[in-house]
């Protein structure tokens, strides 16, 4: 179970204590009336240093931070901050401030839980993540975001924009990125994973599921090729929350449209089995921008993972409720590897 200290930094277990290990922590921003969307990301590790990322597009135009910042490896309650960007939990699985004091645009938000946690070992099958090198856990929360928004630069420079909308957090502790990838690949542009965050005005439905379900993985470490599993078990992740409760979706499928590049999305339909066997189909509407995360390992000119995060309106088929959110994607293997 999803317990208080789940919501800090997380002890490496013994077999892994002397590789990558760290906490990373995930954040929306999506506020269709100010035109702010944005990711905020942190990778908290046992090497001495965090990843500190405000990954936004501003009136239609990206304006990305980053920043690595040495970091104590002993394991603490925070706030977490390179000096710009500062990460805060203000109560333990339902409250979070993130403030930015940058050159381009600054801001001081509250995020407060929507709905309760969701531990990902609460899946139907088990915590999907369970395959990537995931030691540790997951966690995923329905939030609310309010607060101010400063622009610094641009054509509306000085203006301070109040934010309300819908938000969604995540959180995990891995090994993520310790294993080596391959000498050598090339560009294949191989559909990977999939995971919405669908904001409706009475529910918050997320869904982490693999394109291909017969492959375990499609990723770098192993070139272009695909793994079987192994195994019958579904790949299949996710829940439904709401005033009712939160529970775990039965099961997922997704399809992307692509633009001729193969790797940038103009839309996504989804079908979610719910917790009580009935299905939905959500579609996308409107696009309103994209941020790719910055993903690495310990060597910063290597690119680890094509993590894509558009932000889009939905729909839902059956009811027409309408939404908001993130359609977190990635294609395997990623590319270009060689950021310089």
């Amino acid at each position: 179970m999803v317990e208080v200290v789940d919501d800090f930094r997380h002890v490496a277990p013994a077999e892994a204590e002397n590789e990558l290990w760290g906490d990373t922590l995930w954040i929306s921003v999506v506020d269709r009336e100010a035109n702010i969307f944005g990711i905020i990301h942190l990778h908290l590790t046992n090497k001495g240093w965090g990843r500190f990322e405000s990954l936004f597009v501003i009136d239609g135009v990206q304006q990305q931070y980053g920043n690595k910042y040495p970091l104590t490896k002993d394991t603490d309650q925070g706030p977490w901050s390179d000096g710009l960007l500062t990460y805060e939990v203000i109560k333990p699985l339902d409250e979070i401030r993130v403030q930015f004091n940058g050159p381009r645009y600054g801001f001081d938000l509250n995020f407060k839980g929507r709905f309760p946690v969701f531990d990902y070992a609460d899946s139907v099958y088990g915590n999907p993540l369970s395959h990537a090198n995931y030691y540790g856990g997951h966690l995923e929360q329905g939030m609310h975001c309010t607060g101010s928004f400063e622009i610094r630069g641009g054509p509306n420079k000085g203006d301070v924009r109040k934010l309300d909308s819908w938000s969604h957090r995540d959180h995990s502790w891995s090994t993520r990125f310790a294993d080596e990838p391959a000498w050598d690949y090339g560009q294949h542009n191989i559909q990977s994973h999939y995971w919405p965050s669908i904001q409706l005005p009475d529910k918050h439905i997320n869904v982490f599921g693999l394109f291909r379900e017969d492959v375990l993985k499609l990723t770098f470490e192993h070139g272009t090729e695909a793994v079987d599993s192994g195994s019958d078990k579904q790949i299949i992740g996710g829940f439904v929350a709401s005033a009712d409760g939160v529970e775990a979706v039965r099961g997922a499928s997704a399809k992307v449209l692509l633009e001729d590049d193969g790797r940038t999305a103009a839309a996504f339909s989804y079908e979610i089995i719910m917790p009580d066997e009935s299905i939905i189909h959500v579609n996308t509407g409107r696009k309103y921008g994209q941020v790719k995360l910055w993903d690495r390992g310990e060597n910063d000119l290597e690119n680890r993972l094509d993590c894509y995060e558009p932000f889009f309106d939905f729909e839902i088929e059956e009811t027409g409720e309408q939404g908001y959110g993130v359609c977190e994607y990635s294609i395997a293997p990623p590319w270009p590897r060689w950021l310089v």
